[in-house]
């Protein structure tokens, strides 16, 4: 485990944060009671080190501590944004907000697959690519968290990717729930529900990706990925609903 980090990766990883808005001459002085040794820049760099690369300096733990910062985070924004809406509602926009299909469009944003380091193999891996974005994401919210315990430092460069999701889903049948609106399609059209169907890969099973088909009328009309079945049949019920909205 490093003990120092290379001047050349902290201009890096300052680059990075300030396209968060975040400066670094203010992130080294905030809250010096948590830091008193000053701003660890060694926590940003562990965040975007993929497991891959390293067993024993890696993102895993910061990555758990990171869902908790960014379900938070979320929560938040929808309590202050949404407030009007039922419980339901904003569980089901929240899991949606905090998919890996979202954190890993917010990630590309940034670029953050340029400071991510990586085993070539998972690097080369298009199925894992975005979860390995989202659990970066996911990591420096908790590193940046850890180091300031600040979460308006996160919320104000997360919030407005939040407010641009949830305005689209919002929009949405059925809230965002693509598989019942995809099977309020079907039924109301056809009286007939889709069917998902499970892909085993060995890429997979490494990887503890899943992998769903949706057929319907003897067709896959789409495919999705996701950490849980349930995910990987939303992402394949949203591209099957826009299809079949364009074909009818």
């Amino acid at each position: 485990m490093p003990s120092t980090i290379d001047p050349r990766r902290q201009r890096e990883l300052v680059r990075l944060l300030e396209q968060l808005g975040l400066e670094q001459t203010k992130l080294e002085t905030i809250n010096p009671s948590q830091n008193p040794e000053g701003f660890d820049w060694l926590l940003i760099d562990r965040a975007l080190v993929h497991p891959s690369f390293s067993t024993t300096y890696n993102n895993d733990q910061l990555e758990f501590v990171g869902d908790s910062v960014l379900r938070l985070s979320v929560s938040l924004f929808l309590q202050e944004r949404y407030g009007d809406r039922s419980v339901g509602d904003l569980a089901a926009l929240r899991s949606h907000l905090v998919s890996d299909k979202t954190l890993a469009e917010i990630a590309s944003i940034y670029e953050l697959q340029k400071y991510v380091v990586v085993s070539n193999a998972a690097r080369n891996d298009a199925q894992a690519l975005r979860s390995l974005l989202a659990d970066a994401l996911e990591a420096l919210m908790a590193a940046i968290y850890v180091n300031t315990r600040d979460l308006h430092l996160i919320r104000k460069w997360l919030d407005p990717h939040m407010q641009r999701f949830a305005s689209a889903l919002l929009a949405i049948p059925a809230l965002g729930n693509y598989k019942v609106a995809l099977q309020e399609l079907t039924q109301g059209r056809w009286k007939r529900l889709p069917e998902y169907r499970n892909i085993e890969t060995t890429e997979s099973k490494q990887t503890n990706i899943f992998s769903v088909e949706v057929w319907f009328n003897d067709r896959c009309w789409g495919k999705g990925q996701g950490k849980s079945i349930k995910a990987a049949q939303q992402e394949a019920a949203a591209i099957a609903l826009e299809r079949m909205q364009n074909e009818i």
